[in-house]
């Protein structure tokens, strides 16, 4: 997942890349600077698009960290050769996922939202929902739900009291199905101007609503594909499509089931909105939220303020991932 940094933490970032950016100004006077946004990363190979959509087949400089899809960089175009990756600006937010030894492995940036998609059958999981909602509060983005496959409901399933409580909490919920298209105008709506992301067990329909959302998306490939080079390759690597009525979406396989890693107590605590808000209320600053006295975390729950559910999922998590 994503971690939120701590100020020592960002300024070391900032620091190393305006480093890269005035060692790009000093050795690359007389070359045009051009800015564009990395589409896809297949290892050596860096698929950047220009302002005017032009897609460039790059490479990286070797100094540089990882360089991921949604990066906005810096490109330096050479005669009679690819262009160069020269720099990444700052990013927004970074989206990780365990790699080999644990060690974590970007995977995508500058994400503004995170789409979470459930099913009506098999039922949403609250507990998933929140492992899902902590990590995306890290990243420092929008969670937005997506109940799906809302044809499958009958009398005992209603789709308005499933996520009720994640609608009081103020995270926006849309039921869709793609019999009949229900929900995608609304879908649409709520990811225009913003570059998202799905993420979601198996079996949802993240694939189907990705397909719908997407026309023209074997064009956008094919574009992708020979501009790379790769062929096929592009069906497994993590791509970046813009969306037919306004902004973006990453088509990611490697992330759409990101979740929880490394976390500490305060990353977990910070991903419940609700208790975050009140956490700093208690009598004790090393307060657990269990049984201590003095506690506005069991006092709301005692009083209804907070969902008994969420707060056992609460527990869990921290139970679990710390």
């Amino acid at each position: 997942m994503a971690r939120r940094l701590t100020h020592k933490q960002q300024r070391r970032i900032k620091q190393n890349q305006q480093q890269q950016l005035d060692q790009f100004d000093d050795t690359n006077t007389n070359t045009a600077n051009l800015s564009a946004r990395v589409i896809t990363n297949f290892g050596k190979t860096i698929i950047a698009e220009l302002a005017n959509e032009e897609l460039i087949r790059c490479s990286p400089r070797q100094n540089l960290t990882q360089i991921v899809c949604g990066d906005n960089v810096l490109i330096q175009k050479l005669e009679n050769q690819d262009a160069v990756v020269t720099a990444i600006t700052e990013r927004d937010s970074l989206l990780q996922k365990p790699g080999f030894g644990g060690k974590l492995k970007p995977m995508a940036a500058n994400i503004d939202q995170v789409v979470i998609v459930m099913s009506v059958s098999p039922p949403p999981n609250p507990y998933l929902i929140d492992r899902y909602l902590v990590a995306t509060e890290n990243l420092a983005a929008n969670g937005l739900i997506v109940l799906n496959k809302t044809d499958l409901a009958d009398q005992n399933t209603d789709p308005n009291k499933l996520l009720i409580e994640y609608r009081n909490l103020g995270y926006p919920v849309i039921p869709t199905s793609i019999k009949g298209h229900d929900g995608i105008h609304a879908l649409n709506d709520a990811l225009k101007d913003k570059t998202s992301i799905m993420v979601g067990l198996s079996g949802v329909g993240k694939s189907s609503l990705i397909n719908t959302l997407l026309p023209d998306q074997d064009i956008r490939v094919g574009k992708v594909s020979a501009a790379s080079g790769e062929g096929t390759h592009t069906t497994t690597s993590s791509i970046l499509y813009h969306l037919p009525n306004g902004g973006d979406i990453i088509d990611s396989p490697g992330v759409r089931d990101f979740g929880l890693w490394n976390n500490t107590a305060e990353d977990v605590l910070y991903g419940f909105k609700e208790i975050r808000s009140l956490a700093g209320q208690c009598k004790f600053s090393d307060c657990k939220h269990d049984v201590e006295p003095g506690c506005v975390i069991n006092k709301a729950l005692d009083n209804g303020l907070i969902n008994e559910q969420r707060f056992k999922n609460y527990k869990k998590i921290i139970g679990e991932y710390t």
